[in-house]
């Protein structure tokens, strides 16, 4: 038995452990605030013949007793009602209950689905309406949740998009829950892969908002330090409090080992969110992408070393089981060897920094030769289209005398790096690679808008041009344009599809585009002159590799990011100095002074305010007002013209200045 097929054995056999538990049991789970793991054990595990009387006997258990139960279990039941109802109208079901293929005659049909979701709305507004205290309070759980992810996905006004979508009472936000997730493209193209009629899975290309995205249909996620980051700058309250945990459990911790940590528990937060798809596909799908410090790009030893022990860690975590994670490593030749090592041990990769033909088929080639159950070669389509971009429009003048104008050289931009992964589609498929092993996936997709783009089959070609590949990863700003348009045309296997003839020519004059689509490597193809670039890339060459533009641009972003994350890590460690310090009334030390500086002075705002209110609730002390005076921290709080920062600073100053 190969690993690979030792790993699927151990999958089927944690699957065949999760055969779903009785009323009494899902029960229980309620009643001790699992709401999250009762509705899961109940769609993903429960067999669809015994669906029925399992629902039919929970919903009587539910409502007895319901208005003597504590505040808390009322809460807590009213949840799972309103939850089963949101899932049973969503793709959720798909997974388990309507499955003919592994259920048979059993599986349940979409009108029996359809019955018990409307069962469970109605289950769910009769309770609201019997405790109406329990229902404002979801509500407003779900218009702040909703606050959220609408800023993520750039909605004109997040608060007022969050309080129209979950309206007045709970009828109203189920009514339209339901709406936004049928109107959903990204649905449909889910529900086209369940039909076997595409091979794109759907991703969430973010640390946060995998519950929406599951009603969607989404089955991977990709994640890594600065998208942790950017959900940390989105939800503050949420990941402070992770940060903070993760300060008192290891205050000497350094800032990369608790930057390690903390997307180590947003990677298995998702990872058991997946963790049900993951078992009933076998390993198939269901998995989060964790990205290895993107500073150590050029080690390979220290990359697999780090991948290594989180995935044992993980194992613990999961106690014992397969872990659903895939490690994101950079497609540099040090990345090579990290994927060469870890996919012999059967530890799936998703290779990220990839933008080329010559980076995609070296590490195909390495994947294909390895033990993994899968893994992935991410294709990061606009981070390749806006340098091919920037660089066509630097030489309109010369493009002019070609026939081409500003409006072409955009319009064939935005195609470059679609007919790239095309090409990858192309090539892998006449070496007969297998694609549920060698998944390609689109990454970094952009939104067109304005007159230049007119011409592109649709504001959003990452998408729409591309769906029959692998895997579509989706930032929540693209997912709410996508979802946003209307009549969209949906071809499952547009992949296969020709860019149009123009394209080609017009990129043809773009050095970078040319590198990324020439191939030299032996046994894949044999190009001509035509597209052959002045400098030919290879993977080999790491310093030239790395220093290609898309590439250089990517790693200096992400280790920018990186840095930023450490050092809002580090905002919060000072905080916690500070609270430390706050009861005692020994004199400020010098190293405590400039600790107290630096935290006035961080970038993060939430942490300069707490900052600010843990000084305003001190003993006061002429050593606090001499930091607040000091002219590089007034500066730096009067720049932010925050109205609240200016009063708590103003406030902070009565105090320690006599």
């Amino acid at each position: 038995m190969s690993t690979a097929e030792s790993l699927r054995a151990e999958i089927v056999e944690e699957l065949q452990r999760r055969k779903g538990l009785s009323a009494e049991g899902l029960l229980d789970c309620i009643r001790q605030g699992n709401v999250a793991q009762a509705v899961d054990e109940l769609l993903f595990f429960t067999p669809p013949k015994d669906f029925p009387s399992v629902v039919g006997e929970l919903e009587q258990e539910l409502l007895s007793g319901f208005g003597s139960a504590p505040a808390n279990e009322q809460a807590w039941k009213l949840e799972f009602a309103a939850e089963l109802a949101t899932r049973l109208g969503s793709y959720v079901p798909r997974w388990n209950l309507l499955d003919a293929a592994r259920h048979g005659r059993s599986a349940l049909s979409r009108e029996d689905v359809e019955v018990w979701a409307r069962r469970a709305k109605g289950l769910a507004v009769r309770v609201a309406a019997d405790q109406p205290e329990a229902a404002r309070a979801l509500l407003a759980e779900r218009r702040a949740e909703a606050a959220v992810r609408f800023k993520a996905e750039a909605a004109p006004d997040a608060d007022a998009a969050a309080a129209a979508w979950v309206g007045s009472s709970l009828e109203d936000h189920l009514a339209n829950f339901r709406q936004s997730v049928d109107a959903s493209n990204l649905r449909r193209i889910a529900d086209l892969r369940a039909e076997g009629e595409t091979r794109s899975e759907i991703s969430n290309d973010y640390a946060a908002f995998l519950p929406y995205a599951l009603h969607l249909g989404a089955s991977f996620v990709t994640c890594n330090p600065p998208l942790v980051d950017i959900a940390w700058q989105a939800d503050p309250p949420r990941w402070n409090a992770v940060a903070d945990r993760l300060l008192t459990t290891d205050p000497t911790a350094s800032g990369d080992d608790l930057a390690r940590q903390m997307t180590l528990e947003v990677v298995l937060s998702n990872m058991q969110l997946l963790r049900p798809i993951f078992l009933l596909t076998h390993g198939q799908t269901g998995c989060v992408s964790l990205q290895v410090n993107p500073k150590r790009h050029d080690d390979a030893d220290s990359m697999v070393r780090d991948a290594t022990s989180i995935y044992q860690e993980l194992r613990r975590r999961l106690n014992g089981g397969v872990p659903n994670v895939v490690f994101k490593l950079p497609a540099t030749f040090a990345g090579l060897q990290a994927c060469r090592a870890l996919t012999s041990d059967a530890i799936g990769v998703n290779i990220t920094v990839n933008f080329a033909l010559f980076q995609h088929l070296r590490f195909a080639e390495e994947v294909q030769r390895g033990q993994a159950i899968f893994s992935v070669l991410s294709h990061m389509s606009g981070r390749l289209a806006f340098p091919v971009r920037d660089e066509l429009l630097a030489k309109l003048a010369e493009l002019a005398q070609h026939g081409i104008d500003e409006t072409q050289a955009r319009w064939a931009a935005a195609w470059s790096g679609i007919v790239v992964l095309k090409r990858l589609h192309q090539l892998l498929g006449a070496r007969g690679y297998d694609l549920a092993r060698v998944k390609p996936l689109i990454a970094s997709m952009r939104v067109y808008e304005g007159h230049m783009y007119r011409g592109l089959p649709s504001p959003i070609p990452d998408v729409s041009e591309v769906i029959g590949t692998g895997i579509l990863t989706v930032f929540p700003n693209v997912r709410r344009a996508f979802d946003s348009l209307p009549g969209i045309a949906i071809g499952p296997q547009q992949i296969d599809a020709s860019a149009p003839e123009a394209v080609l020519p017009i990129l043809a004059h773009s050095e970078i585009f040319r590198q990324a689509y020439y191939v030299n490597i032996p046994g894949w193809a044999d190009d001509g002159e035509e597209m052959k670039p002045e400098h030919i890339l290879q993977l080999d060459d790491e310093a030239a590799t790395a220093d290609w533009l898309p590439v250089r641009n990517t790693l200096n972003e992400f280790c920018k990011a990186y840095d930023q994350f450490v050092e809002r890590i580090e905002g919060r460690r000072r905080l916690m100095e500070l609270q430390r310090k706050a009861p005692l009334s020994s004199a400020w030390t010098a190293a405590e002074g400039t600790s107290l500086t630096r935290a006035l002075m961080h970038f993060d705002m939430p942490t300069v305010k707490e900052t600010l209110q843990r000084l305003c609730s001190i003993q006061p002390s002429p050593f606090v007002g001499q930091v607040l005076r000091n002219p590089d921290v007034l500066q730096a709080l009067q720049s932010r013209r925050d109205g609240e920062l200016e009063a708590l600073c103003a406030q902070a100053l009565a105090r320690h200045v006599s």
